[in-house]
């Protein structure tokens, strides 16, 4: 009865200012802002975020949490369809959220070399993680070490890998409490509702937030139509300005 009490009384609406409440409640329970680059201890909590949908709903974030006093770490995607890291406005991103004190980190996506359930060996996994950590190298200042899977297979929950360090692995992802809200699943569930200040590690994508509260499609859809948008300018400036050649 307690549990579902408090459930409802922190009901999430996926906006900032519900997050900010969510920062504030997890410092007054009694848990400190730990850094990802180690898996948490008791008594601290880290912060990590995938970027997945919009850099520029990272750096709101980064902002709300630097208004907090909060640091936490952002993992981008190298090979996303919807955003470049190598483009500028990206690149100022990375320098900003840095220069907020967050760290940064690589989201890796298996699913551009492999498919199907069968795991590759672990140093052609390492490999491939390390040539996108040298281009992410490139980009930020002081890139981490631990890597964030992207929409993660069966063979990388729970599994360590000889030659990286996983947010995945069993020191990170099963010995502390684990939330994510991935699909926005908080609706239902709000994470560490319960007071309790056991080590964790929170999952949170910026893209699902915003100023008001919007479904897990509508924020989908905003982030693809941004991405369309971005991408129409960049092709107005680059070919079809009066005067180019």
């Amino acid at each position: 009865m307690e549990e579902t009490s408090a459930r409802r009384q922190h009901a999430v609406e996926f906006t900032y200012e519900w997050y900010e409440g969510f920062l504030n409640r997890l410092r007054s329970s009694g848990y400190e802002f730990g850094s990802i680059a180690t898996p948490p201890t008791e008594g601290e909590v880290i912060l990590r975020h995938d970027v997945d949908l919009s850099p520029s709903a990272a750096l709101r974030m980064g902002c709300v949490e630097a208004d907090h006093d909060v640091r936490s770490a952002y993992f981008f995607l190298l090979g996303s369809p919807l955003y470049n890291p190598l483009n500028e406005a990206c690149r100022e991103v990375i320098g900003e959220l840095e220069s907020l004190g967050h760290a940064v980190g690589l989201h890796f996506s298996t699913h551009q070399y492999w498919s199907g359930a069968t795991r590759p060996g672990d140093e052609a996994v390492a490999e491939r993680v390390r040539e996108e950590q040298s281009v992410l190298a490139t980009l930020a200042e002081a890139p981490l070490s631990p890597v964030s899977f992207h929409v993660p297979p069966d063979w990388v929950l729970g599994e360590s890998f000889d030659g990286l360090t996983s947010t995945y692995e069993p020191a990170y992802f099963e010995t502390p409490t684990y939330a994510a809200d991935s699909g926005q699943r908080w609706r239902s569930a709000p994470p560490l509702a319960d007071g309790d200040t056991a080590a964790a590690q929170v999952l949170v994508h910026p893209g699902l937030w915003g100023e008001t509260d919007a479904s897990f499609r509508s924020r989908v859809e905003s982030a693809v139509t941004e991405a369309c948008v971005s991408l129409g300018q960049w092709a107005v400036d680059q070919y079809l300005e009066e005067g180019d050649g």
